[in-house]
């Protein structure tokens, strides 16, 4: 039997998990094979924490336009000094930045370069853009194990969700959508 691939999909921490780095979040899977699994949390804003002031050394035709006052998430603990930027598909325009991906089939690209930031400063950016602090990863294994294990739902991922301006309510409002009634979602985990 081949195993389920979920690019494209949203994780959701199950109560039971007991890792409250997860706890409640909404986790974008960007890429998923046999090798491992890579994601972002989309609903976790860092409390205060702006492009300002992660941003020492931003550009000048970026530090002087709104732009300094995107928020930044929380997208998971492994290299959590690390900044990424998920966008719409419809970035990047002509001569496209070299770190910029969109998976194939992907909701949304990646980035790690400030060009995209200063094409945004300059009406050229994508429509959505999220800038993060870390991702969350997975080895080969490790994510189906803890599906297995009853650690997380999975669902169907929209550009409108990963992008929310409202993230808080992500969480529930993705629970509600598979049916669940989050008061009652079991604290244990079992086997059918």
């Amino acid at each position: 039997m081949r195993p389920t691939l979920l690019k494209g999909h949203f994780l959701l921490a199950m109560p039971s998990m007991g890792d409250e780095r997860f706890e409640r979040s909404v986790i974008y899977i960007l890429s998923h094979d046999s090798e491992g699994a890579m994601g972002f949390i989309v609903n976790q804003p860092a409390e205060g924490l702006t492009l300002e002031g992660i941003g020492t050394q931003l550009p000048a035709s970026v530090a002087n336009t709104g732009l300094k006052n995107i928020p930044v998430f929380v997208g998971g603990p492994v290299q959590s000094d690390y900044g990424f930027i998920l966008h719409s598909t419809d970035y990047p325009p002509q001569n496209p930045p070299q770190e910029a991906s969109a998976p194939e089939n992907s909701l949304v690209g990646m980035t790690q370069s400030l060009e995209i930031l200063i094409d945004a400063a300059q009406a050229r950016g994508p429509q959505h853009m999220r800038l993060l602090l870390g991702y969350t990863g997975w080895g080969a294994g490790q994510l189906e194990g803890e599906l297995q294990e009853n650690a997380w739902l999975t669902c169907s991922a929209t550009l409108e969700d990963i992008f929310s301006p409202d993230p808080h309510a992500l969480y529930e409002l993705c629970i509600q959508r598979l049916g669940f009634d989050l008061a009652l979602l079991s604290q244990q985990g079992g086997e059918a």
